[in-house]
């Protein structure tokens, strides 16, 4: 097999930042402008023209844990250039396609784009090729700089060249994009050397925990740390989406008008531009683990002076949430990263994400739920709060649990060393 050339550094970053902002940036930074055209398109009621987004947000959880076992077979290049390709078929299909219940599996298939280029691939690329400063690879490549972005480009077009024009547009660039991620080597399919001082160096390529048997999904499940994980991403993606549901009604009702209502999410969106470079940071120097206890922490404190400050420091809460709650992808990244093999990433990611899924579906119905029940927010977002807590007490036990592991495979390492050793000696000579 031929020696490959790895990229430098910061091409492998550039190449995953490309591939979470794109396929986010694309399919949840339009779908809002778009909505009002779809509906039109497709001459259907605001409720049905909405299920796009459902079905998007279903197949990025539903197919993520199937996605992420075939990660560990095909390359991750070509899962991630073929992402693109699927995502370039979907956005093609909503921009000619007339009959809607075929559209809706295009936006399955932008789900799928979505999962393999923007959320299992650029993590199982950074955990294959970093051993040290996860955190921060995983904040520059998954910035949401698309996200903020993209609502202003698609609004500023559409009067000018109509919705058919942009999906297409849309579909041309995935496809010309694709072929970027075939630059991709991926430590555990490929052999390859160095180049240089620019390059990711051996150093910085996984090499004491990728060498090793690959996990299965069952051993994966029975991992204590991988469900304190799971299950406390899952509630506070919940509470996040939550808050995008709700913030603009919440505003309103304590006398905002709706264009100030709408600039909580403004400041929420540009202060998490910040949060994710920042807490990507101190997870590399603090743990993961524990930067998740000290985010979910202080989002407790928010969700509870949500509720208790003046209308005038809305914002100033709202910007402090996105600070914590927007980095929450790569801080799941990054503790991933650390508790399960750089060869098992993509199938522990992929699973991780299943187990979120529920937790998005019931989310923001269930705060509208106790909204109705109780007649204002009050309860539902000091419900939010106090289960911020116990994602708190999570990240704690989850702190413990990890260093338990890590001590283990310590001591398995150190108990190893001297054979391999004597494997060493016998092969020099």
């Amino acid at each position: 097999m031929p020696v490959r050339r790895s990229l430098p550094r910061w091409m492998v970053i550039g190449i995953c930042f490309l591939g979470c902002n794109m396929t986010m940036g694309f399919a949840f930074g339009s779908f809002g402008p778009l909505l009002a055209s779809t509906e039109q398109h497709f001459g259907i009621n605001r409720p049905a023209a909405s299920l796009g987004m459902a079905f998007v947000t279903l197949a990025v959880g539903g197919l993520a844990p199937f996605l992420g076992n075939v990660m560990q077979i095909v390359p991750v290049r070509y899962a991630m250039a073929g992402g693109c390709l699927l995502s370039a078929v979907g956005y093609f299909g909503l921009a000619t396609l007339n009959y809607y219940p075929l559209a809706l599996f295009m936006f399955i298939l932008t789900g799928a784009g979505i999962s393999l280029s923007g959320i299992i691939g650029p993590l199982t690329v950074i955990s294959r090729w970093y051993k040290d400063g996860r955190g921060a690879a995983l904040s520059i490549a998954e910035l949401p700089i698309f996200i903020l972005v993209m609502p202003f480009v698609i609004g500023s077009v559409l009067p000018q060249v109509g919705r058919s024009v942009i999906l297409a547009t849309i579909a041309v660039i995935f496809v010309a994009i694709a072929p970027l991620f075939l630059l991709l080597r991926d430590p555990l399919h490929d052999r390859f050397s160095t180049t240089g001082d620019g390059a990711v160096t051996s150093s910085r390529v996984i090499v004491d925990d990728a060498g090793g048997p690959v996990l299965t999904n069952l051993q994966i499940l029975s991992m204590r740390p991988f469900w304190l994980l799971s299950l406390a991403m899952g509630i506070m993606s919940g509470a996040s989406l939550a808050f995008y549901v709700h913030i603009v009604a919440f505003a309103m009702d304590r006398g905002m008008t709706l264009l100030a209502a709408g600039g909580m999410l403004s400041a929420y969106g540009a202060a998490g531009l910040v949060g994710v470079l920042l807490w990507g940071r101190i997870a590399d120097w603090r743990g993961p683990p524990q930067t998740l206890a000290l985010t979910s922490f202080l989002l407790t404190l928010l969700w509870l002076a949500m509720l208790m400050v003046p209308t005038g420091g809305l914002y100033l809460v709202a910007a402090g949430l996105g600070l914590c709650a927007t980095p929450m992808l790569t801080l799941h990244g990054a503790a991933l990263s650390g508790l399960i093999p750089s060869n098992s990433a993509s199938r522990a990611m992929g699973l991780s994400y299943g187990i979120k899924l529920p937790f998005l579906f019931v989310a923001a119905p269930a705060i509208a739920f106790i909204f109705e029940s109780t007649g204002g927010y009050t309860v539902p977002f000091g419900v939010i709060a106090a289960i911020m807590a116990l994602c708190c007490i999570l990240f704690i036990a989850l702190s413990v649990a990890a260093g338990q592991q890590h001590n283990s495979r310590a001591s398995q390492g150190r108990r190893l060393e001297p054979a391999l050793s004597r494997e060493k000696l016998r092969a020099k000579t």
